[in-house]
């Protein structure tokens, strides 16, 4: 049990992040007491993080963690995201980590102007990784886990594949500069850009959540629509086994938006299936809104697999769920200290923790 307050914030940064444990208890002790240990990004690097995140929403290949991701890292001015290695088992050999990362991140425009990927992204090697930059802020994604010289060459195979297609590779044609096609995409208030960039790029600084729910079977997410007040309602659909029922969803939710941690998001809508029957419905939905003049909405659809279901998951592919049944990120019996019994945050969800292990205020 973690007791001190080093501990215990370290044990929420990895709760939050992913992060390992000694990578978060070494964050914790060089930070400055009081600090977020989550920070808010610099408004170059939230729309970049955003774009990215859209883009990693729908990942096309079988990855043992929620989006491929191990973990994130996240600074003001940078977000260093950890993807795994290539799972074990795959259904062809060419979906890899890095194949469809270069695909999904680097720009292509079709025929009719419109990009595909990441507007502006373009990426380097810089001390042995691949950071994902745009050409003017100094905004920047480091890629982890990725070797550079494959990700060098799946990036010629992707362009040369898509250009079969009549696509034009923005980041080649324009390696140092912004192509004609996307500079529509530079300026925040214009097409492709976000009101709701807060809140994709949040999602992604806290992706470990996710893993809260229990075992994760797959996660994916899209935009579902533009809502009255310009922002965007995106939608993310984490299915997992072996998960906490209500408890699961419920505090998922609380972690999202607890101050100090989560988002400025409050709860709007809440259908929960818990009570029923599997055969009836698996799945309990939560509508968050942006709090404090923030735009946008997360639908968040959480879908629970058990008896035939999941058996088939099992056998279909058993050493990737064997992986996956490592993944699940226990919430400590202190943390549950957060939530009203409602499944809001607690009033005391910023408190700090005494040495001796009770709830106080000033984290």
């Amino acid at each position: 049990m973690k007791t001190t307050v080093i501990e215990r914030r370290a044990e929420l940064l990895r709760l939050y992040t992913g992060l390992p444990w000694q990578s978060a208890r070494r964050r914790v002790e060089a930070a400055e007491p009081g600090s977020l240990l989550i920070p808010h990004p610099d408004a170059d690097q939230l729309l970049l993080e955003a774009r990215v995140m859209a883009a990693l929403a729908w990942r096309r290949i079988t990855s043992v963690h929620p989006w491929g991701i191990e973990y994130v890292d996240p600074r003001s001015d940078r977000l260093l995201i950890r993807f795994e290695a290539d799972p074990v088992e795959r259904p062809a050999p060419n979906d890899t980590q890095a194949l469809d990362l270069a695909e999904a991140l680097l720009p292509r425009a079709d025929e009719d102007g419109d990009i595909m990927g990441v507007p502006g992204a373009r990426t380097h090697i810089e001390d042995g990784q691949v950071v994902l930059r745009v050409p003017d802020p100094s905004a920047s994604v480091i890629l982890s886990g990725l070797a550079p010289e494959k990700w060098l060459r799946a990036a010629n195979v992707q362009d040369q594949r898509l250009a079969t297609y009549g696509m034009t590779p923005c980041h080649r044609d324009r390696p140092t500069s912004w192509h004609p096609a996307e500079r529509p995409y530079r300026r925040p208030g214009r097409r492709g850009t976000a009101a709701s960039a807060w809140l994709t790029s949040g999602l992604l600084r806290r992706v470990g959540l996710i893993r809260t729910l229990g075992v994760p079977l797959a996660v994916t997410g899209w935009l579902g629509h533009h809502e009255r007040d310009g922002g965007e309602r995106w939608i993310i659909d984490p299915t997992f086994a072996e998960g906490h029922g209500a408890t699961g969803h419920r505090r998922l939710m609380a972690l999202l938006a607890a101050p100090g941690w989560g988002l400025p998001v409050t709860p709007w809508d809440n259908h929960c299936n818990c009570h029923l029957p599997p055969e009836c419905s698996d799945q309990c939905t939560t509508i968050t809104t942006g709090v404090a003049g923030q735009r946008g909405s997360l639908e968040v659809r959480t879908i629970r697999r058990s008896g035939r279901r999941l058996r088939w998951i099992q056998e279909d592919r058993p050493a990737i769920y064997a992986a996956k049944q490592q993944l699940a990120q226990p919430v400590p019996a202190w943390g549950d200290g957060w939530l009203e019994r409602d499944g809001s945050p607690s009033s005391d969800v910023q408190g700090g923790v005494t040495r001796a292990g009770s709830l106080d205020h000033g984290w």
